[in-house]
C-alpha cells in the first residue's frame, strides 16, 4: 500500500524537487538580480544557497509531501528578510510578526486530493510551535501556471486579504486566532515525520547578497 507522509523541507530535498521548481528562483532573487548575467542567476544554485541560508539562520524552509518516498508536493516559506522578490510588489512590506508563504506546488496527478491544504496546515503547525503569529503571502489573480499562489487557493485554506490589489493582493492567516485551523494543528503536527529539534524563536534575519566578484 502506498505510504504518504509529510515532513519539514530540508536542504538536501531542494535538488529533488519536481521540475521546473528545483531550478526556479523566482522568490529567491530580487528584481535587481535580473540585471546581472545569467551565470549569476543559475536557478538551482541560487535556490540551494537560499535553503541553506534559511535553514541555518531561521529554521525549516518549508514542508514536503512524499508518496513512497517520492516528492508529490512541497511548500516553501521564510522570514521576509530572506525572500528577496517580495520587495518588488506594491502590496509589501509584509508584517513583522509573520513568515512569508512563498510557494505551494502539488504534482498534477495528485491535485484535488487536499495535499496543498495539508502542506499549509503542516507549515502552520511548525510556526505555531515557534510562537510565530501569522503566515502572509502575495497571491495572484492571474490564471495559468505561475510561481505565485492563486488568491483563490489562499482564501480556500484560511487566508484573508489584508491589502487589496487587482493582480497581486497580500493575504494573511493569523495562526493564533484563526479558529478553522485550531482543530487541525495537532493532526498536522502528527503528520510531520522525521522531525528534528526545531530552533527557538527566530532572530531577525536579512538576506545577504551573494558575492558577484
Amino acid at each position: 500500500m502506498p505510504s504518504r507522509r509529510f515532513r519539514p523541507l530540508r536542504v538536501a530535498d531542494i535538488p529533488n524537487l519536481p521540475e521546473p521548481c528545483a531550478r526556479c528562483a523566482f522568490w529567491e532573487t530580487s528584481l535587481s538580480d535580473l540585471a546581472y548575467p545569467a551565470d549569476h542567476r543559475e536557478g538551482s544554485r541560487v535556490k540551494l544557497e537560499w535553503a541553506e541560508a534559511v535553514t541555518s539562520r531561521w529554521g525549516y524552509c518549508g514542508a514536503i509531501a512524499l508518496n513512497d518516498g517520492e516528492p508529490i508536493g512541497f511548500l516553501t516559506m521564510a522570514p521576509s528578510g530572506l525572500v528577496p522578490r517580495v520587495g518588488g510588489f506594491s502590496t509589501s512590506p509584509m508584517s513583522a510578526d509573520a513568515a512569508v508563504l512563498m510557494s505551494v506546488q502539488v504534482l498534477d496527478p495528485w491535485r484535488g486530493r487536499g495535499i496543498g491544504r495539508q502542506l499549509v496546515g503542516s507549515a502552520a503547525s511548525l510556526l505555531v510551535r515557534r510562537d510565530i503569529r501569522a503566515l502572509e503571502a502575495i497571491g495572484t489573480n492571474r490564471d495559468g501556471p505561475s510561481c505565485m499562489i492563486p488568491t483563490t487557493f489562499l482564501e480556500a485554506v484560511g487566508f484573508q486579504v489584508v491589502r487589496q490589489h487587482p493582480v497581486t493582493p497580500r493575504l494573511r492567516m493569523d495562526l493564533q486566532s484563526t479558529q478553522r485551523w485550531i482543530p487541525d494543528l495537532g493532526a498536522a503536527w502528527n503528520r510531520l515525520t522525521e522531525l528534528v529539534v526545531q530552533p527557538g524563536s527566530p532572530e531577525p534575519a536579512s538576506y545577504v547578497r551573494r558575492d558577484r566578484g
